[in-house]
């Protein structure tokens, strides 16, 4: 068999898990976090320290709001969803409203702001413009939005998720490490992490001692633990899936923190920013892209405003002559409506079940 026939083979085997019910259904616990769990007692062993104190400190961690349980990340939203859009919007301060960003499956995040006539900033995902512009249309005939008479027309731009080479959500673990060795705490949610309480933060965030109980899902969907685990191998294999871990509850936003959403123009040395954005700890996400004049949009957070400030006199002063425009939207920890870490990816596997289902 040839390397080309090899490799389409492998690609249709990749695309085919959403056609399969069982795969679904599998992803649906996944996703979500159920059957899969914190193992306390190798948590315990690991940092050498009694059962129940590991048990409580990470149940602090839990209901402080500094992490959320664990779950496996779908790797494969990005192909799925290559259409990332960022809109500005002018949205009433509605419950109506906020049920609406609660509930729909394409929006991932959406923050209050003060830009011009918006006052509202969404993170969305679709298939491709067409599935935009017809999501758009029934939103606004099942009046889950006003009609653009009541409101200022969104503002909205275009990239593409393909277009991701850095997607690191946990990323600020390292510059917390370096903290916590240099003061002996962080500081989180107005709440200070010293010790083991810290050290288990680290050890989830890197999703270890983090276990999957195969029995349980199994008998949830009524087939043997095996088949659970060596379909899990496999989407795992086929990278439609990511090890599980804890992540912060807003995934790239630690608490507390702010969200900058930053466009960058790299007028030279491309490539060299490129590599710069990729190292930093600031910053989850980075994306190419060729919109106006910028070609690199970065997800970053930063503690204040101030740091971001400092952050960015870094990137000028390091590349004075490869820098050219930066475009700006700061969104506060005091402005998220929401961000759903696994909404969107969970809305995708329902959507395909219910294909298959009809």
């Amino acid at each position: 068999m040839t390397k080309s026939k090899c490799t389409d083979l492998i690609n249709i085997y990749i695309m085919s898990y959403h056609d399969d019910e069982l795969n679904l259904r599998l992803l649906r616990y996944l996703l979500s976090g159920e059957g899969v769990h914190v193992n306390i007692s190798e948590l315990s062993r690991e940092l050498d320290v009694h059962w129940a104190t590991a048990k409580k400190k990470l149940r602090f961690l839990y209901d402080e709001n500094i992490l959320n349980p664990p779950f496996y990340p779908f790797l494969q939203l990005f192909e799925e969803y290559p259409l990332l859009v960022l809109v500005k919007a002018d949205m009433p301060r509605t419950k109506g409203i906020k049920n609406f960003y609660r509930d729909d499956s394409h929006i991932f995040a959406a923050f209050s702001c003060m830009e011009g006539f918006y006052n509202t900033f969404l993170i969305e995902f679709f298939e491709g413009l067409e599935e935009y512009h017809s999501w758009r249309n029934e939103i606004v005939k099942q009046d889950k939005i006003p009609n653009r008479g009541e409101r200022t027309p969104a503002h909205a731009q275009f990239f593409s998720n393909k277009l991701t080479f850095k997607y690191e959500p946990t990323c600020f673990i390292h510059k917390m490490i370096d903290e916590f060795e240099d003061k002996g705490f962080i500081e989180l949610n107005d709440q200070k992490l010293e010790g083991d309480t810290f050290r288990i933060l680290k050890k989830v965030m890197k999703g270890e001692s983090i276990t999957t109980n195969y029995s349980y899902i199994g008998r949830e969907m009524g087939v043997n633990r095996k088949t659970v685990k060596r379909r899990i191998e496999n989407l795992l294999e086929d990278e439609i899936i990511e090890n599980p871990k804890c992540f912060f509850p807003n995934l790239f936003v630690p608490p507390g923190y702010n969200l900058i959403i930053t466009m960058i123009e790299a007028v030279s040395d491309v490539d060299e920013i490129r590599d710069f954005l990729y190292e930093d700890e600031n910053i989850p996400r980075a994306i190419e892209t060729s919109t106006e004049r910028y070609n690199f949009l970065a997800f970053s957070a930063f503690e204040s405003i101030e740091e971001f400030f400092d952050w960015g006199e870094k990137l000028n002063s390091r590349y004075p002559e490869n820098i050219g425009a930066i475009s700006k939207t700061i969104l506060s920890s005091k402005m998220v409506h929401l961000i759903e870490p696994q909404k969107v990816s969970l809305g995708f596997i329902e959507r395909k079940l219910w294909e298959i289902k009809s």
